[in-house]
């Protein structure tokens, strides 16, 4: 029982942790701040919140991965 409960939270916590880093990811990419660190070289602020959006959102994915494949 206690194994059921702790593969939902795990995936719980991986679909939120995924949502909230597309929404951080979204939101910094409105500036075209990424576009502007590869073409120029410029980072700042929102460049590095649209990284780790993106890195969270990457995260996210690979938690529900894991609460899915776990053996009981």
């Amino acid at each position: 029982m206690f194994v059921m409960v702790m593969k939902k939270s795990l995936i719980l916590l991986g679909l939120a942790l995924f949502a909230f880093g597309v929404a951080l990811g979204f939101y910094a990419s409105q500036r075209n701040c990424l576009v502007a660190f590869i073409a120029e070289g410029r980072m700042n602020l929102w460049t590095a919140m649209e990284i780790v959006g993106g890195l969270l959102a990457l995260a996210g994915i690979l938690i529900v991965l894991v609460g899915l494949v776990k053996k009981t």
